[in-house]
């Protein structure tokens, strides 16, 4: 998905050790659609070589990845197997929008 974004919230950096010894950065964010306070939000992350380098507040243009995983858990005593789903948003590539002030 790509569309234009406010940033709600950034929570601090994680440096990730991968299974190859190298590092990476993961960092998580709330983007919420423009248009106003019930427009949907989405937590994303972030992977990279360093942190994410937007505030509180900014408007960025986004491009967001999506995708639903299944698993299959077992449950209660019995360990009947129950299938369940969740949602992975990935920020894939952003660009930071600067909006002066607009005279008229």
């Amino acid at each position: 998905m790509k569309n234009i974004f406010r940033v709600v919230n950034v929570c601090e950096a994680q440096t990730i050790t991968k299974s190859d010894g190298s590092e990476m950065i993961k960092q998580q964010l709330v983007l919420r659609e423009q248009g106003g306070q019930y427009e949907d939000a989405y937590l994303v992350t972030w992977f990279g070589d360093e942190p994410l380098k937007v505030t509180q507040g900014m408007c960025i243009a986004a491009s967001i990845r999506m995708r639903v995983n299944e698993g299959v858990y077992a449950t209660g005593t019995g360990g009947v197997p129950e299938t369940r789903y969740y949602q992975d948003a990935v920020l894939q590539e952003y660009a930071c929008l600067m909006l002066g002030n607009i005279k008229r």
